[in-house]
This record gives structure tokens, C-alpha cells and sequence, in this order.
């Protein structure tokens, strides 16, 4: 009996330690909505007409509308813009709520509503703009060195 009791023990345990050691999997949010009161249903649609023209999957930028993204080169800095991309105010806040981002899930999730992503390969940084808020007068910067935030500013309330 003891040896029963010992052997579920130790098969929790090798079950436990195997599932925390799992590396946490991010979606890309693709249906965005409009919680922003002061934007109408007209101008989300359109401010969100490129939304999701980018992704970020297993560490590589994907252009899925070549059209809405104009790719650019300049030594080591690879810059992405993509003209109406939106990011609701909601998720904007949710983003400056949290500070322990790493740029796999920041990038995963949000970069379908990022209007501007610089990618510095020399300085190892990629630095991530969003509009959001009333009518996208609203920005949100968030800059990672590696896979940390170096540095998170907002032009909105909170």
C-alpha cells in the first residue's frame, strides 16, 4: 500500500514539474473591437482597415497584406509601417497595466494593431507604436532591449 501511495506521489510529482516547464503559448488577437466611446463604428472600420496586415510568429515578422506594409531597410534597422492600423484603448491599457511583457507575447499578441515596428538587429531593440484613444490621437510606445521593456510611454489617460 505504502509503495502504491509513494508511486502516485512520485507520478504527480514528474507530471507537476513537466507541465510547469511548458513554454507558454500567445495568439495573435485577430477580431478586434471597439471599446472606445468616442469612436464610431464608421471610423473603428476604417481606422482598423489594416489591422492584422502584420504578425509576429516564432520570432519572424509576417506580412500577410503586402499592400497595407511598406517594408524598409536602412542599415540595421528594418522598419514596418502599416498605415491604418489601430489599437483600441482598451487593449491599449491593458498593455501599460502589465510590466513584465516579454517581446514574444507583446509581439504575438499586438503586433496586428501596430501602425510602426523599427527592428534594430545592431542594438538588439525593436521599439513598437500604436495609435489608439478618440479619433487615434492617442500613441503608445513600448521599446524592448532583447526580450525586456527598456522603456513603455502613452500620450492617453489612464
Amino acid at each position: 500500500m505504502k509503495k502504491v501511495v509513494i508511486s502516485i506521489i512520485v507520478i504527480l510529482a514528474i507530471f507537476t514539474t513537466a507541465c510547469s516547464n511548458l513554454q507558454k503559448e500567445y495568439e495573435p488577437i485577430t477580431s478586434w473591437k471597439n471599446s472606445d466611446t468616442e469612436v464610431s463604428k464608421q471610423e473603428f472600420a476604417e481606422l482598423t482597415k489594416s489591422n492584422n496586415a502584420m504578425a509576429y510568429k516564432d520570432g519572424k515578422f509576417l506580412i500577410k497584406d503586402k499592400q497595407a506594409v511598406v517594408k524598409s531597410d536602412a542599415g540595421d534597422v528594418t522598419t514596418y509601417f502599416i498605415q491604418n492600423a489601430y489599437l483600441p484603448i482598451k487593449e491599449a491599457k491593458k498593455i501599460i497595466k502589465k510590466d513584465n511583457w516579454t517581446r514574444e507575447e507583446l509581439l504575438t499578441q499586438y503586433a496586428g494593431a501596430a501602425q510602426n515596428i523599427d527592428v534594430n538587429t545592431k542594438e538588439n531593440t525593436i521599439e513598437i507604436f500604436f495609435i489608439t484613444g478618440a479619433r487615434g490621437y492617442g500613441e503608445l510606445r513600448v521599446t524592448f532591449e532583447g526580450d525586456k521593456v527598456k522603456s513603455m510611454t502613452n500620450t492617453f489617460q489612464e
